[in-house]
């Protein structure tokens, strides 16, 4: 399907500025389908089953829960679990280094970004390593851990490591936007590159996953589920109560996120009372003054509490502990995945893990 005909299927129109950056778009994808003919076939395999976690497009669309619970859902198969990241905003991901080793946390948000320390948090067992060339990072959690299963977070568009399973998660309200890729749209590729996924992994109705499937009919899609497993208040994480307590209480929500409309939408459904919001970059650092601010706010608007995701969690809980008035709760998040969907990775993970066992390790030259 050509990009042009995209925008007449997504729902959504190009606007003046948007039409302009087109060419652009158009520069993009030819240059990036050349570049993906001579890359693909010249991929780094490593000894292990690996599976990408994904999108493809800008924004949040779930990754960081997905990945919990594939790595958890592994663990319990009996597999040696490593997960690969970018360790996008951290100081070791250029060079690349250690979050985890599956039994001791060894660095900070500062150095690892936000992502990778809250899973290397919710993932006891697991190891996480950041850095750009998960190429290595993929060796040294083979040679170094013993892992037999390497996940990569936000992997889709990461194209120097061969992957056996390809996921790739999508929003099923609106899964590409305006249709087009960067610059005049949000896609990273154009979506016929979905061709290369494994599954699609669908954030919405059933009737979301039905019209995917006539446009792939040879891909597999699942739905799955965002959804609160409780909350805690921030630097008490032995103590959680149900997410339902929310009901009837004005809250105050504050987060650094991707998608600000999904927290706040997940707070409405819990029938809390959102009185106030305040939306910061996703990836934000927060200082001391951010928080007065958020509490100045959260006073003004008559809030009982301040809500947070686990996301903002991992940066506010390095801080020295403020005067909390309101108090910060943390909603905690967790994914949900029919058993089918279960059922096709494990069957999926059991074939590559047969298929691994017959390669011959990759020579040193192959980096």
């Amino acid at each position: 399907m050509r990009e042009a005909e995209l925008t007449t299927t997504s729902g959504s129109h190009l606007r003046w500025w948007q039409a302009l950056l087109v060419p652009f778009s158009l520069l993009y994808g030819t240059g990036l389908k050349a570049y993906l003919w001579w890359r693909l076939p010249r991929q780094f395999r490593a000894n292990a089953v690996v599976i990408s976690v994904g999108n493809l497009s800008l924004g949040g669309t779930g990754k960081t829960p997905a990945v919990i619970a594939i790595c958890r859902h592994l663990q319990q198969r009996g597999f040696r679990v490593a997960v690969l990241s970018r360790g996008y905003g951290g100081t070791m991901s250029h060079a690349g280094g250690i979050v985890s080793d599956g039994e001791q946390i060894f660095a900070t948000v500062a150095q690892a970004g936000d992502e990778p320390l809250l899973i290397a948090r919710k993932l006891p067992g697991v190891a996480v390593l950041v850095g750009k060339d998960r190429r290595k990072t993929a060796r040294k959690a083979v040679e170094q851990f013993g892992c037999d299963v390497l996940v990569l977070d936000d992997g889709f568009q990461y194209w120097q490591l061969h992957r056996d399973v390809d996921l790739v998660l999508l929003d099923g309200e609106c899964p590409f936007g305006n249709g087009w890729t960067l610059p005049a749209g949000i896609l990273r590729e154009p979506v016929e590159h979905l061709q290369r996924a494994h599954a699609l992994l669908v954030q919405g109705e059933h009737t979301s996953c039905s019209k995917l499937t006539q446009r792939f009919p040879l891909i597999p899609c699942f739905i799955w589920q965002k959804s609160p497993a409780g909350i805690r208040q921030l630097y008490r994480k032995e103590t959680c109560y149900a997410a339902d307590t929310l009901r009837g209480k004005r809250v105050f929500a504050l987060a650094a996120i991707a998608s600000f409309e999904s927290f706040t939408g997940m707070l409405a459904r819990l029938d809390a009372q959102v009185a106030g919001t305040w939306s910061l970059p996703d990836h934000h650092r927060y200082t001391p003054d951010d928080i007065l601010e958020a509490q100045r706010r959260a006073r003004e608007c008559h809030a009982e509490a301040i809500l947070v995701t686990e996301k903002d969690a991992v940066k506010l809980e390095e801080m020295p502990a403020l005067s909390l008035e309101p108090p910060i709760w943390v909603v905690d998040i967790e994914a949900r995945f029919t058993e089918g969907f279960w059922r096709w990775l494990d069957a999926r993970v059991r074939s590559a893990q047969h298929a691994t066992s017959k390669q011959v390790a990759p020579a040193e030259g192959t980096l």
